[in-house]
């Protein structure tokens, strides 16, 4: 996929953006492919257009500036209509020529170029990216194989932790009502309960008996967060949304059409679409025959489908509870106000793991500084890697602080389609899967067989990560992430990583054996001073400076933490193992540079006697 440069502004601030042509979901069956992956910052430097300090482009050259969805054009915007890969029809370009009162936007054509736009999000302006999810189609065929390769049998064995966790699965819309999830949704308690007052209905164009127009179709046109502030043709519609009188139900909050809870979402019961703004992620509800409405339910379905249930397959984690989110609509279409949205409204609502089968072709700032918010509350995040098959993970995957996922076949071998790269972190089966899946005709008992794509492997590394937090919950990201890359299957990997391979795919058993048994050492080598992302910041920090975390690895184990060295003339240079800290110094004029990869201490290890390595002094 070939990145077109643009420019949007989002929080205040120009960055640049490159087109995705639509998100991309990381799967192979009917849908568009979509990457997701772990960066590592090998590639971070001051002049490194990963780094979170992108400077904006000059604006002469914007072709179209969206500002809270009114659109400045050099050319006047003509209404037409265009149609997607699949031949559905997008949403139509609006003359400028419509109701004063009303938005006319050409961003309401989901599917068009984003070159050279730019989008205002929170009084910023930010480069429009677009993401879509990864899937291709394959003939029905159910092998479970995958269950088997990364060992999940033996790791099932051990008991399911006693704690909660919430798995965010950021993606299109769901099966909510499939056999596979029954009572696995993530709620929100603050919509739930009696409520002593309710809002009016609202009702779309068909019910209104008015004609289908962009004023009424309870759709978000523009994304400007605010629904039917626009006006002009379209093809998209909404349901009507009814409160709870109109649906003959109780007076509840989760259907008064009020915020009860007050955070900026109204009936946020179970999730959160911001592909059309509303609080149904639901798949199908604006086109049923979409190709998108498959894939959130296919990974979910990897991630945690409920086992041992009698029913269709079991995802990885059975007890875990899945947040939808929905950055991609029923056709595939999603951006940077779409999926950086949805990982701040992952991010307030306190999740562990957020879970990213899309990609995009080119850096994303916007996108880049809400996973950053993620990890900098604890939040660990895992992307698929792409199905291009080329050195060209997407993005997020390829930002060093995302844990980027590719595809493993049933030979052990990297999956033809899988992208790879220097920022690649491990790999997971991603070949002839069976999952659940929701169509117009079946959405509550349906599964697809021989899917693939990167967009399976991510969701079962996220489900694996729920799981060992389940039965650890103390570990920090790091650890998390060690207890996963210490104890791959190294495949035919002789050195440190592989760019093709990582450092391997994924054993859930030795995985879990990590987090669970205690491990004794006599003498433990700890590295110091290591920062752990607290060193220029103290406000952004997941670990305290000089706890230890980074250790000497024992024999016949890598070490998969990787430590930067941090100079800038006239600083004191600094070591950390943090891949945000790094990305933010060298943003700041600091050069980067990789020394090592070290081993890191679990929760439950324990050691007699601890020796501090000094690695100014010893290295």
């Amino acid at each position: 996929m070939q990145a077109e440069r643009g420019i949007i502004r989002v929080n205040g601030t120009y960055t640049n953006m490159k087109k995705h042509s639509r998100l991309a979901l990381l799967s192979l069956i009917s849908l568009p492919l979509i990457a997701l992956a772990f960066v590592s910052v090998s590639k971070v430097g001051p002049t490194d257009p990963n780094t979170t300090g992108e400077a904006p482009q000059d604006s002469s050259n914007i072709d179209t500036v969206i500002t809270d969805g009114s659109a400045l054009q050099k050319k006047s915007t003509q209404a037409s209509t265009t149609q997607n890969d699949a031949g559905s029809t997008a949403r139509r370009t609006i003359d400028a020529s419509n109701t004063p009162s009303q938005k006319t936007d050409p961003a309401f054509v989901r599917n068009e170029s984003t070159a050279n736009k730019l989008v205002r999000i929170d009084d910023q302006l930010y480069p429009l990216q677009t993401y879509k999810p990864t899937v291709i189609p394959n003939d029905p065929g159910a092998n479970q194989w995958w269950v088997q390769n990364t060992k999940l049998p033996q790791a099932w064995d051990t008991p399911q932790g006693n704690t909660e966790t919430t798995l965010a699965v950021i993606d299109t819309g769901f099966g909510l009502k499939h056999e596979e999830f029954a009572n696995r949704w993530a709620t929100n308690v603050g919509e739930q309960g009696i409520a002593t007052a309710e809002s009016a209905s609202k009702l779309n164009c068909t019910d209104r008996s008015l004609a289908l127009d962009a004023s009424c179709n309870l759709v978000d046109d523009d994304f400007d967060t605010i629904v039917d502030n626009e006006s002009g043709a379209t093809t998209l519609e909404n349901p009507s949304r009814l409160n709870c009188t109109a649906q003959s139900k109780p007076l509840t909050k989760d259907c008064n059409l009020i915020d009860d809870d007050s955070n900026g979402y109204v009936d946020d019961v179970t999730g959160w679409d911001f592909s059309n703004y509303d609080n149904s992620v639901q798949a199908g509800e604006i086109n049923p025959n979409g190709t998108g409405t498959t894939h959130g339910t296919l990974t979910a379905g990897i991630a945690a489908a409920t086992g041992n249930n009698g029913k269709g397959i079991a995802g990885v984690d059975w007890t875990t509870k899945i947040l939808p989110i929905q950055a991609i609509d029923d056709d595939e279409y999603g951006d940077t106000r779409t999926v950086g949205r949805s990982i701040y409204y992952a991010v307030s609502r306190n999740v562990d793991v957020i879970s990213l089968s899309l990609g995009g072709a080119g850096s994303d700032p916007y996108v880049r500084q809400a996973v950053q918010a993620a990890i900098k509350q604890g939040i660990t995040v895992v992307a698929s890697a792409g199905n291009d098959g080329c050195d060209c993970l997407v993005y997020p995957a390829n930002y060093p602080e995302v844990i980027a996922v590719g595809a493993l076949n049933e030979s052990n071998q990297r999956a033809s389609f899988s992208s790879y790269g220097a920022n690649l972190d491990f790999m997971a089966p991603g070949t002839n899967l069976t999952s659940p899946t929701w169509t117009a005709s079946n959405g509550t008992s349906g599964y697809a067989s021989n899917i693939n794509g990167t967009s399976f492997s991510a969701p079962l590394v996220s489900g694996l990560l729920t799981r060992l937090l389940s039965q650890s919950p103390t570990m920090t990201p790091q650890q998390q992430y060690a207890a996963v890359s210490e104890n791959l299957n190294r495949l035919s990997i002789t050195t440190s990583r592989s760019n093709t391979l990582g450092f391997g795919t994924v054993d859930a058993s030795a995985a879990t054996n990590r987090v669970t048994t205690p491990y004794f050492r006599d003498i433990q080598y700890a590295f110091t001073p290591v920062s752990m992302g607290d060193y220029l910041s103290s406000s952004s920090p997941t670990d305290e400076f000089g706890t230890y975390y980074t250790q000497k690895c024992d024999d016949n184990t890598y070490g998969t933490a990787k430590l930067y060295k941090l100079t800038k003339s006239g600083t004191k240079t600094f070591y950390s193992a943090s891949h945000v800290e790094a990305a933010n110094a060298a943003s700041s004029g600091y050069a980067a540079s990789h020394f090592a990869y070290l081993c890191t201490q679990q929760p439950q290890d324990q050691t007699d006697t601890l020796r501090l390595l000094n690695i100014e002094r010893e290295f």
